[in-house]
């Protein structure tokens, strides 16, 4: 059994009235991590705390980011563990041990622009005490290395909706740099079924409940993935099947009311869920009862034979 790892931090008294967490989970970093570093410290606004694992680098990220903290003018959590574990994992230790009113998730190599926490504060001070409290948080937009927006704006800034409707009515797409509440996160928490599960399985579970404020300006430099690194968005989904499958149950179960006015995105979800329980080896009938809506089960028949054929002729 893993054993839960133990904090390294450089502080001596421990604080509860952060107002943001930033989170960054990293493997062999040691080309990018202080560029993280170097962007977190010259945010203009200091009230964060960073909470950064190692995931069994082979590398010296481990000693440079201990040289980091001793260099930080701000609070730093560091979990270096002792076997790869891989994003999903490090991420839910990371929320777990967030103590900020927000959290935020910065990847081991982009950056944070300087103001991006002042961007946040802004749009959320501007809202009545209603919203806040029945928003999950916040939402930007992500600039590439040369500046350049990645992916669509929203429709409008600020903009309110939830991110489930923002993907299949607006067809907003891209990455984004969301800043949600840290204790709407810790509830909606990855799970901890594969080595790898979407990130949008958090998205979809705080959709299914909240809305989010949606303002374009991009806060985040997204380093688009290269072929010759290990970026996430490159893996082989069907090597984490069993991640992949759970998201999709949870996307079709948590929205079913909103899918049946989606035929065609509706099937598609079935067809992916079926997919991915025949590659984790699921047997129909486990499939069919993982779907809660009784016309759901009915659909993703025709939707587990398709995708066995489909299967069958790609091992071909």
């Amino acid at each position: 059994m893993h054993q839960k790892p133990k904090p390294i931090t450089n502080f001596s008294t421990a604080r509860t009235d952060y107002k943001f967490s930033i989170c960054t989970p990293c493997f062999n970093s040691s080309d990018s991590i202080r560029n993280v570093f170097n962007s977190l410290s010259n945010l203009e606004y200091k009230n964060f705390q960073w909470i950064v694992v190692n995931d069994a680098s082979k590398d010296n990220t481990a000693e440079i980011i201990k040289s980091l903290m001793q260099e930080a003018e701000f609070d730093i959590i560091f979990f270096d563990l002792n076997q790869n574990m891989m994003a999903t994992y490090c991420y839910h230790l990371a929320i777990q041990n967030a103590s900020g009113y927000f959290l935020l998730f910065l990847d081991h190599d982009d950056s944070i622009k300087s103001n991006a926490l002042n961007r946040f504060l802004f749009h959320w001070n501007n809202l009545s005490t209603k919203q806040q409290n029945d928003l999950a948080g916040l939402m930007s937009n992500c600039a590439d290395e040369k500046g350049s927006l990645v992916g669509t704006e929203f429709p409008s800034s600020p903009y309110i909706n939830n991110f489930f409707d923002l993907m299949f009515e607006d067809n907003v797409r891209g990455e984004k740099f969301f800043c949600y509440k840290t204790n709407i996160m810790q509830d909606h928490n990855f799970q901890l079924v594969d080595r790898y599960v979407p990130e949008s399985y958090i998205m979809w579970g705080i959709a299914s409940q909240f809305d989010t404020l949606f303002f374009n300006e991009c806060l985040r430099i997204y380093n688009q993935p290269s072929t010759e690194g290990g970026n996430l968005s490159l893996l082989n989904s069907f090597d984490y099947s069993i991640g992949f499958k759970f998201n999709y149950q949870s996307l079709i179960n948590k929205f079913a009311p909103r899918l049946k006015y989606k035929p065609y995105v509706l099937f598609n979800f079935l067809y992916k869920y079926a997919q991915y329980s025949l590659a984790s080896k699921v047997g129909f009938k486990l499939c069919v009862k993982g779907l809660e809506n009784f016309f759901h089960r009915i659909l993703v028949i025709p939707a587990y034979i398709f995708a066995k054929i489909s299967l069958l002729n790609f091992r071909r």
